[in-house]
């Protein structure tokens, strides 16, 4: 079935026939493991073994769907339930599969080594016995427990909003900067919110926090601007006495959407660009803002997506942003991807002394408790998470920060990593 339909996908649509080997794989994957704890059922009926079967391969079958969907109907025609649920069920199932594969490796392994003996030196080996089916049980119960713990990050923890709390302690800080606080906020999403009910409740946070400035650092939505439709008074009610700021992320420009007309997509982000007037948002596109505070000189500068990894397209340029402007008594820059800040920031622009990212979720799933701070994150980024602290050659300290974010997209929870709001407080050294 599944060459027939990469036959006539190539036929019909050669651009998304490259997608039929990667549902192979699966259904590979899916067979060897269901083939070693397919023997655990034999005990129950044949209608508890159907349902399992069912259960079983749905999540294929859903991501088979979903990819032959988005071939025909874009991403954002389709309704939210359909656009994040169904392949968010999917991706968790096969999160659970790769965890129920740990324990299930040595019986691979013995497996491997019983078929060569058989087949070179024509040696029976027992590939069954309690060892085997403790490895298989073990398999079955930890892929069960993550899916559960993964099913709760999808329900609970997803809009269990934290606070984090920052304070820098800054040599030379102005007096009138003394006690400045600024709340950042990243990685809203929102096509990956069902509705804008929880997100009120994190705007009710962010109030309460009483910040002097707000600054968003990108990723507003997933795929299309179209997103923000039903957002703008919840949005609008953000306020700070000094300003909200805002950037663009590597989400914001519509690069992972397909468009009829380069027109098209231009209009895209025109709408955006709309929508951050609409609710009193300044957004700085390679721009930069001076707040006076008394006698003090607060700089901040938003660049455009900049990014070290090449998957992502770059578009923001630093020297442009920065061409004939001075430096204030504090320089913020605001980054969404940080991997411009080792890249880029701190060789070329040493005078910033915070920037604040996002980008990286920690990937929405993690350790964070009893001192440990883990996350699968950590393997794709130097600064996935926090506040990271490093002296230039002019002898400051400069300060990066990645916000975890507020949203989220593909995975749709959260487990061990919660969705953030971070509070930095400034606080002169003594």
């Amino acid at each position: 079935m599944i060459t027939a339909l990469y036959l006539l996908m190539q036929y019909s649509m050669p651009k998304y026939a490259g997608r039929m080997p990667f549902l192979v794989l699966l259904f590979i994957f899916d067979w060897l493991i269901l083939k070693n704890i397919g023997s655990l059922l034999n005990k129950f009926g044949s209608h508890i073994k159907r349902f399992f079967s069912v259960l079983w391969w749905f999540p294929l079958a859903v991501l088979l769907l979903f990819l032959l969907g988005t071939a025909v109907f874009p991403l954002q025609s389709m309704g939210k339930f359909w656009r994040i649920y169904l392949p968010g069920i999917a991706l968790m199932a096969y999160i659970a599969k790769v965890i129920m594969l740990i324990p299930l490796l040595p019986v691979f392994f013995l497996q491997i080594k019983a078929f060569v003996k058989d087949f070179f030196f024509r040696k029976k080996s027992e590939t069954s016995g309690k060892l085997f089916l403790f490895f298989r049980r073990m398999g079955l119960f930890i892929g069960g427990l993550a899916f559960a713990g993964l099913l709760i990050g999808s329900t609970i923890w997803v809009y269990k909003f934290k606070v984090h709390t920052v304070t820098l302690k800054i040599e030379e800080l102005p007096d009138a900067l003394e006690g400045l606080k600024i709340v950042q906020l990243s990685d809203l999403h929102l096509g990956s919110w069902m509705s804008a009910a929880p997100l009120q409740r994190a705007i009710d946070k962010v109030n309460a926090l009483n910040p002097d400035i707000v600054v968003f650092t990108g990723d507003m939505v997933n795929y299309s601007s179209a997103e923000v439709k039903g957002f703008e008074s919840f949005l609008a009610q953000v306020k700070a006495p000094l300003g909200v700021y805002a950037i663009l992320g590597n989400h914001d420009y519509g690069d992972y959407t397909s468009w009829k007309t380069p027109q098209e997509k231009d209009e895209n982000l025109n709408v955006l660009i709309d929508f951050y007037k609409s609710i009193g948002w300044k957004l700085l596109q390679n721009t930069t803002e001076v707040i006076s505070i008394d006698s003090a000189r607060l700089l901040i500068a938003g660049v455009e997506n900049w990014s070290a990894t090449p998957r992502f397209k770059r578009y923001g340029d630093l020297a442009k942003t920065m061409e004939g402007v001075e430096y204030g008594d504090f320089n913020i820059l605001l980054s969404h991807d940080p991997t411009h800040w080792d890249a880029e920031v701190l060789e070329n622009y040493p005078r910033f002394d915070l920037t604040l990212s996002g980008h990286t979720h920690g990937m929405q799933m993690g350790i964070e408790a009893f001192g440990m701070k883990w996350s699968p994150a950590r393997y794709m980024y130097k600064h996935w998470a926090g506040l990271t602290i490093q002296g230039n050659r002019d002898g400051r300290d400069n300060y990066l920060y990645v916000n975890r974010g507020l949203g989220h997209i593909a995975y749709p929870g959260r487990v061990g990593i919660l969705p953030e709001i971070t509070l930095i407080t400034l606080r002169k050294a003594n």
